[in-house]
């Protein structure tokens, strides 16, 4: 696990959740086959919103009263949290391309300076601009 995604325990979740604006909370347990497939797609998902989203991981075993408190009866489970408060839910595996436009929804946007130049494709080349 990358130092951008925080394992969690009951403890450090609600901590967390009352410092964090946009907190998203990865349920999971290391015996659930959809919840290894997700790692790798919350791994890329904290590093694209670093700075904006907090992300953290909670083993649904060792933390079983974070998972009953918001209702998690299946994995993997992904809950944003808005200033202490679910904001949004998602189940099951979800790719790459899907998470981010449902965060998208929710982060906010990186200042002009810190945006990256959108690399040339097709039409970039056919315009010169590459």
């Amino acid at each position: 696990m990358s130092r951008l995604v925080e394992e969690l325990d009951d403890e450090l979740f609600a901590e967390l959740l009352e410092e964090e604006p946009l907190f998203l909370v990865d349920f999971y347990a290391d015996w659930c086959g959809p919840c290894k497939a997700v790692a790798p797609v919350v791994e890329r998902a904290a590093k694209h919103y670093d700075g904006r989203i907090t992300f953290g991981k909670l083993n649904i075993d060792y933390s079983p009263e974070s998972a009953s408190r918001y209702g998690v009866r299946s994995i993997p489970t992904m809950i944003l949290f808005r200033d202490g408060k679910q904001t949004s839910r998602m189940q099951g595996y979800i790719p790459d391309g899907k998470l981010r436009v449902h965060l998208d929804r929710y982060a906010p946007p990186l200042e002009e300076e810190e945006a990256a130049p959108a690399r040339g494709g097709l039409l970039a080349r056919l315009l010169g601009r590459e």
